[in-house]
């Protein structure tokens, strides 16, 4: 009965894509080709096909397609959605232990939560489908209690329904290391480099640096070239500030420090005890060598600055702070590609809530002044749309670690959003169209309307000024069928 129950929540329809838990330990370097994989429950082993299609070494069992193949010890042993379908409370817990003692690393196991069924009736601790199966649904704070009760292992809340639950210390560290002190390069940062190898880039460098500041257009000829390739003068001048700043070996400094305040912070957030400095990579011990005196003492300042999330009014003055961003009465918003500039504490406090519900797919993420509530916002075509329309939002309570969902998806009028280069870098590579959107809106006396924030508000209000949108561009309409471009310089069409 158990390997008809496991069974049934695979089909036959095949796939040309990993499932949702191995794609996600795929992009956080949990799954990787020096790493071998077993998927407890595969079905008719696509993610099996799909991983050693891709140079993984992978193999699986199923009680119902696969029950040849032998439960193998493996690095990192995928348990996809099985706990769900099987009824019997002890068999499940069962399963999962037995799942757990094949991984040598990691335990990836994925539920169902929060998904309400259909014509269903309770049964047990679950419910039957319409079509007589079972499911075992459940909260994301059960899912994680669950496994933290059985396994007797904290686990790590990778999305909705996704955990890592780690045997080895090491990945483990690894795993919390990748999400603070290894981060990839930003825009910003690759403009920046990409800046300093330009020629007449380095000129205008060397001319700022004879002047003592940047130089005017009248006085670099060049200037022109550097428009064309990096923008306007004012993201010039900003990208030749960042090399230019004689504090730069200083400010580096200070962005390593709190990469690893963040890193030995989120292992005092999950009462990890921090590895041994020598399973540390070889830059990194140079680093904590450079900052601190010892690695107990780096320990220590990372556990007193973790403190600090329960002190509203510093985390409000970290919000204030910030070079990047949106500052409302109540509220901070900053979109997800500027998160590399905020303040170390910001960036727990974000930490903090993805402990709560995993990794979301999000582009704006909202923090309330006093660090109690974190909001993950997704829109549709964020970049694309001159205002897009919000999809979802994920709401944390973080003194609860609870969260609500709102699924603005099928909604007849969703919120949409306005002023978008509020919300990124100037160096963002949009950055300028939507400005310049801004700009001829708000000339235009339409951003002071209150009705603005919704689509079916905001469509009443173009169609009332005889106006529309196309691309980055306002368009107003002619009696005569025309159209023509606003001129941000013009309030008349």
């Amino acid at each position: 009965m158990e390997e008809q129950r496991i069974a049934r929540h695979k089909t036959a329809i095949q796939r040309y894509a990993l499932s949702r838990p191995l794609a996600l330990a795929v992009s956080q370097g949990l799954v990787s080709c020096d790493r071998t994989v077993f998927d407890f429950g595969c079905g008719r082993g696509e993610d099996v096909r799909l991983l050693q299609k891709s140079g993984i070494a992978a193999t699986g069992w199923d009680p119902h397609f696969r029950k040849a193949e032998v439960l193998s010890p493996a690095d990192c042993v995928n348990l996809g959605y099985v706990l769900n379908v099987i009824e019997d409370p002890a068999e499940r817990s069962d399963t999962l232990r037995t799942a757990f003692n094949l991984a040598r690393m990691v335990l990836i196991v994925s539920v169902r939560v929060d998904q309400a069924l259909n014509n269903a009736t309770e049964y047990s601790d679950g419910v039957l489908t319409k079509v007589g199966s079972f499911q075992k649904l459940y909260t994301q704070n059960e899912f994680r209690d669950y496994l933290h009760a059985v396994l007797g292992s904290k686990p790590h809340m990778a999305s909705l329904g996704i955990a890592y639950v780690f045997k080895n210390a090491e990945a483990e560290s690894q795993y919390l290391a990748n999400l603070s002190i290894y981060r990839p390069q930003s825009f910003r940062e690759s403009l920046i480099a990409e800046f300093s190898k330009d020629r007449n880039a380095q000129r205008y460098i060397a001319m700022a640096k004879a002047l003592g500041r940047t130089p005017l257009a009248s006085e670099f000829k060049g200037i022109a070239k550097l428009q064309l390739r990096f923008g306007n003068i004012q993201r010039i001048e900003r990208i030749a500030l960042g090399l230019l700043d004689e504090n730069v070996i200083a400010a580096a400094r200070e962005k390593r420090r709190q990469n690893l305040l963040t890193y030995f912070a989120m292992m005092r957030l999950q009462s990890l005890t921090p590895p041994p400095i020598r399973l540390l990579s070889k830059e990194v011990q140079a680093d904590i060598k450079m900052l601190w005196t010892s690695y107990r003492s780096a320990i220590d300042a990372g556990t007193e600055f973790l403190f600090q999330l329960g002190k509203p009014e510093l985390i409000k003055q970290h919000c204030m702070q910030a070079r990047v961003g949106k500052i409302l009465p109540e509220d901070f918003y900053i979109h997800r590609s500027t998160e590399d500039q905020l303040p170390a504490l910001l960036s727990v406090l974000i930490f903090a809530g993805r402990q709560v519900v995993g990794e979301t797919d999000y582009d704006i993420v909202k923090l309330a002044l006093d660090g109690r509530k974190i909001s993950f916002l997704k829109y549709r075509d964020f970049d694309e749309a001159a205002h897009p329309e919000l999809l979802y939002s994920v709401l944390v309570h973080l003194p609860q670690t609870t969260y609500s969902i709102r699924d603005y998806s099928s909604s007849l009028n969703p919120p949409i959003l306005h002023r978008k280069e509020m919300f990124v870098d100037p160096l963002h590579p949009r950055y300028n169209e939507y400005a310049q959107l801004t700009e001829q809106e708000q000339r235009m006396g339409l951003l002071s309307r209150p009705d603005i924030g919704t689509r079916n508000g905001w469509a009443e209000i173009l169609r009332s000024h005889r106006l529309r949108i196309v691309g980055y561009s306002l368009i107003g309409e002619e009696a005569n069928g025309q159209s023509e471009t606003c001129s941000p310089d013009s309030a008349t069409f």
